[in-house]
This record gives C-alpha cells, structure tokens and sequence, in this order.
C-alpha cells in the first residue's frame, strides 16, 4: 500500500493521546497503522494495545456498516494509511476482503478459546450463547 497517489488512500500523522476512533462513531474508512502503538478500549476499559505495523481497525465498523465498536487511541506518535470509503474500496479489492476475513476469522477464533475457557468456570444459567447468524440467501452477493 505504498502507493499513496491513490484518492481513496492517505498517510497520516498523529500525537499520542490522539483519538483515531470513537465508540459509537461512524469513519466509513479503515486504517492500516503503519507504526507506533494504539489502545483499544470499549465503555472505557481497556481491551488490547496494537503495536505492529499492517495491523487493520475500523474494519467491523466498516463491514458491519454500524458504529464502530470501541474507541482507538494513539499511545505514542503513530503513522496510519487511511482507506476513505473503505466498503467501496474492497468491494473493487476482493483480495484484501479475503485478508480481513481471515484476519476477523483468527480474533473470533482467539476470542473463543478465552470464552470457553472462562465458560468452563460458569455455571449453566451465566453462560453465554453465541449468535447463529446464516446467509438468508446464497445467491445474494450483498449478504
């Protein structure tokens, strides 16, 4: 993504302590951090720190066409490419749709194995059931 002639994508530069991201707002982009490091926190509690380059946030936002989920602050000086219009922008890149499946498919799959194992713990009636979502109809591509 080097290229960044490109009208849709643009480098950026922020403080520490910035906000990139807030709960409950809506970007439309998604951001690839390029360096420096991020904290993820959602209803003010802390929820991981992101310090690897070609890290991608915003993308749930994005694809889920909802309120960004948790808030993204810079920690230190941070470098990010900034996709504008990021739902229009995969739609012509379905290689990097592919990328953020597999990257949204290794969270769950973490997000899992800490679930079950706090799960084993509870008792019946506090565990947690997890949402059956399907394809209401496979031939349509906007599902």
């Amino acid at each position: 993504m080097s290229d960044t002639s490109q009208s849709w994508l643009r480098y950026d530069w922020f403080p520490a302590g910035h906000q990139l991201i807030k709960q409950g707002g809506r970007s439309g982009s998604l951001f690839v951090l390029k360096s420096g490091e991020l904290e993820v926190t959602r209803d003010g509690k802390f929820v991981s720190s992101v310090n690897r380059g070609g890290a991608i946030f915003g993308e749930m936002s994005v694809l889920l066409e909802q309120p960004h989920s948790a808030t993204v602050r810079a920690v230190t000086e941070v470098e990010v490419y900034i996709i504008a219009d990021a739902l229009k922008v995969l739609e012509s890149h379905p290689a990097w749709t592919l990328q953020i499946a597999r990257l949204l498919a290794q969270r769950v799959n973490s997000t899992t194995a800490l679930l079950m194992e706090s799960q084993r713990e509870a008792s019946e009636q506090d565990r947690l059931v997890l949402p059956q979502n399907v394809f209401s109809q496979w031939a349509d591509p906007q599902v």
